[in-house]
């Protein structure tokens, strides 16, 4: 019996073993073309994900056909009747000010073209899983005025499960509470009990207030069937009385039915 466990188990190690050494050289693979560029400024495009498109100067993203958020003067909204903006299926396009070794400023955009510019390292289209990897570990370790555009591009790039980092993010005290408060609010577009599990998790943990403000926010903007439960709990729960609170309007803006009995059977106890 203990044999035919320690087979599986093995083959689990190697290949857990091998994602890792694929994904750290393929990390190390992007940090060595950055460091290639002490002094300057680096850039590359990669594919967009699903829903994510732009015109060079807006970009705009959508999941499951609900907008999400957008950047710039959007022109595309549904009160513009007379003129159908183009809106191009990406690229990311991704520029790095580098200056003495260090990554200084990151832009981003969707769509549109470069423009010629000789005086840039252009490293062309990479890898997605390279460059949002790179863009990650900016976003978790790097200085907060990098690492929140970085963030940002890494979540536009296609097939990225950003998640794992999310969640370090949104539990770290080493990052700003402005940074863990945007990693709990991009979890809330992201499936999945171990995301709903560390959400719950967040808004019981001491500490900032307004981080734990977003993991109830995030929380309501779960689908319904798993909101609510997951609300009222919180409501029972939640020994800060102004969170109990929040999380009471959270749960009458459901206005699903087990919410708002809820709310009339405890009117006026929290």
């Amino acid at each position: 019996m203990m044999r035919a466990r320690i087979g599986p188990a093995l083959a689990l190690v190697a290949s857990a073993t091998l994602w890792g050494v694929r994904g750290a050289g393929a990390q190390q693979s992007m940090d060595a073309r950055m460091n290639s560029v002490r002094t300057g400024t680096v850039r590359f495009t990669m594919a967009a994900a699903e829903g994510v498109c732009g015109n060079g100067a807006s970009w705009y993203r959508s999941r499951d056909g609900r907008p999400t958020s957008s950047y710039g003067m959007w022109n595309g909204s549904p009160v513009n009747r007379e003129i159908e903006t183009t809106c191009d299926r990406g690229p990311v396009r991704v520029v790095i000010e580098r200056d003495a070794g260090d990554t200084k400023a990151i832009r981003m955009y969707v769509g549109g073209r470069w423009r010629a510019d000789t005086g840039v390292t252009d490293l062309g289209t990479v890898s997605t899983r390279d460059a949002a990897g790179w863009l990650l570990n900016v976003a978790e370790q790097g200085p907060e005025k990098v690492a929140r555009t970085a963030l940002q591009a890494a979540l536009l790039a296609d097939s990225v499960n950003a998640t794992p980092v999310l969640l370090r993010m949104a539990h770290s005290e080493s990052r700003s509470p402005d940074m863990r408060t945007s990693a709990v609010l991009y979890l809330a577009e992201r499936a999945g009990e171990r995301v709903s599990a560390s959400l719950d998790s967040i808004a019981y943990e001491p500490g900032d207030r307004e981080v734990r403000r977003a993991a109830i926010m995030a929380i309501a903007r779960r689908p319904k069937a798993e909101a609510v439960p997951a609300l009222i709990k919180l409501a029972e729960t939640l020994p800060d009385r102004e969170l109990r609170q929040i999380a009471v309007r959270a749960l009458a803006q459901t206005r699903e039915p087990e919410a708002i009995a809820w709310i009339e059977r405890n009117l006026g106890r929290n």
